[in-house]
């Protein structure tokens, strides 16, 4: 009976791999199918990933990182009364537009950081 731990699985680059839309073991089959749907394995490797859940985790915090970004812009156009009002349609649209880019992108890389430590459903 071997009682040796399972080998180490780097972090950071399983996490950019999973960044970039690539398995996160092997950096060549796509990880996701559409915009965030995880795909169950690899078509390079064969790895599992339909395992690696990564529930709301990634869509918390794109919503975090756009709120802390647009929301102070957005409030001081809104007090400024000068301004006109399309400014704040404008960054409105632009933190849309950042949350569904970054969106697919947390996605992966939280599914990158699950499968490096080895955390899945069983």
């Amino acid at each position: 009976m071997n009682d040796s731990p399972p080998p180490t699985r780097p972090i950071f680059p399983a996490m950019g791999r999973g960044a970039i839309g690539r398995c996160p073991a092997c950096g060549k089959g796509a990880l996701l199918r559409g915009f965030i749907n995880p795909a169950a394995q690899c078509d390079a490797c064969g790895e599992q990933l339909g395992q690696y859940q990564s529930a709301d985790f990634a869509a918390y915090f794109v919503m975090f990182l756009v709120g802390a970004i647009f929301t102070p812009m957005t409030l001081i156009l809104a007090f400024k009364s000068e301004e006109s009002p399309y400014a704040i349609w404008f960054i409105l649209g632009g933190a849309v537009a950042t949350a569904l880019l970054l969106l697919p992108r947390a996605k992966g890389a939280v599914i990158g950081l699950l499968w490096a430590l080895r955390i899945h459903n069983v």
